[in-house]
């Protein structure tokens, strides 16, 4: 079989089981899968038996030989080779397709060619989060004269007392709002309510009845957040507004996104006392094993901050012994 023939029909199949993806991974996947198959067939391999490990391997070192603009030109990297986040995210999306065909039978037998291949490691990176003075700084620097400036008020706000999504924010409904929580619908079209502080909640409400009436263009549009031209927020519109919103505050040392928002929140659950169980419900984690990760950020961070108290370099008051003591003992 062609191996162009097994990705559609692979496609096909993660259309219709989509529950638990997002528009954006199933996109991601169409594309990261498509670059494999086009490289395959540049190399020869056109036919699904085509592809040996040798083959899979050979497109590793492909990959690890890559610079990042050369996957994306509108992103332009200086020249930087692709990150091994990024490696180890094209070969999972390979090895679910060749999965995917060995459930199907499209191997005819033939072993599975990506379980001979070694896995792609990436470095585990702890997770940078926004300070107090980081948040304060940002809310400081949204203008509230103006309807923009409301908005994206309720949006700090909001994502800072929520940790939600960028698709659930931009994808909330004014029918969403309720006194007290909102309602979202995460990955998989899970619907979940999340609850909301009195100060996001009545930074919203300022949003909603006093300043969304002067961007919604139509009397029909449900979204709660809008862009410049009235049609509903999108998320590369969030960035935007988030790297503005950072570059006037002076943010700097951490990721402007609204996963990092998501982080902060997990962060400050933990520090004050919060059970990881609600986190889990709260984020919209399928599995434990999702939350896990911002745990463990969280006790590297505590172990940090509690380094000096149990070091027994301190403890033990050791490497202190005065300069000129340590002259003369060396001159003797």
């Amino acid at each position: 079989m062609l191996i162009r023939e097994a990705m559609n029909g692979h496609l096909m199949d993660a259309q219709i089981l989509s529950e638990g993806m997002s528009a954006r991974y199933l996109e991601l996947k169409k594309q990261r899968l498509g670059y494999f198959v086009d490289w395959c067939e540049k190399q020869g391999a056109t036919q699904l038996e085509q592809v040996t490990s040798n083959v899979l391997r050979a497109f590793i070192l492909h990959l690890q030989s890559l610079k990042a603009d050369e996957l994306n030109p509108r992103k332009p990297t200086k020249d930087k080779p692709l990150s091994p986040l990024t490696d180890k995210g094209y070969m999972l999306i390979v090895q679910a397709f060749f999965s995917w065909c060995e459930r199907e039978g499209l191997l005819e037998g033939r072993p599975n060619p990506t379980k001979r291949v070694p896995r792609v490691k990436a470095p585990r990176y702890v997770i940078e989060t926004f300070s107090p003075a980081q948040m304060a700084a940002m809310l400081d620097a949204c203008d509230m004269e103006t309807p923009y400036g409301n908005r994206d008020y309720a949006i700090l706000l909001l994502l800072m007392d929520t940790g939600i999504r960028a698709s659930e924010l931009c994808g909330l409904l004014v029918e969403n709002i309720h006194e007290g929580y909102i309602t979202v619908f995460g990955k998989g079209s899970k619907e979940r309510e999340v609850g909301l502080g009195p100060n996001a909640a009545r930074a919203l409400w300022r949003y909603m009845h006093q300043y969304r009436s002067m961007l919604v263009k139509s009397d029909f549009e449900h979204h709660v957040f809008l862009g410049r031209d009235g049609s509903p927020l999108t998320r590369n519109g969030l960035y935007q507004a988030l790297e503005r919103i950072g570059q006037r505050a002076n943010i700097t040392g951490v990721r402007l996104s609204p996963h990092t928002f998501r982080h902060t929140f997990a962060r400050a659950w933990l520090e004050n006392g919060g059970e990881i169980f609600k986190l889990s419900r709260v984020l919209g984690h399928s599995e434990m094993q999702t939350t896990q990760i911002y745990l463990r950020d969280f006790q590297s961070r505590e172990a940090r901050i509690d380094h000096a108290a149990f070091s027994p370099v301190e403890r033990l008051h050791l490497g202190r012994r005065s300069k000129n003591k340590g002259l003369k003992k060396d001159s003797r």
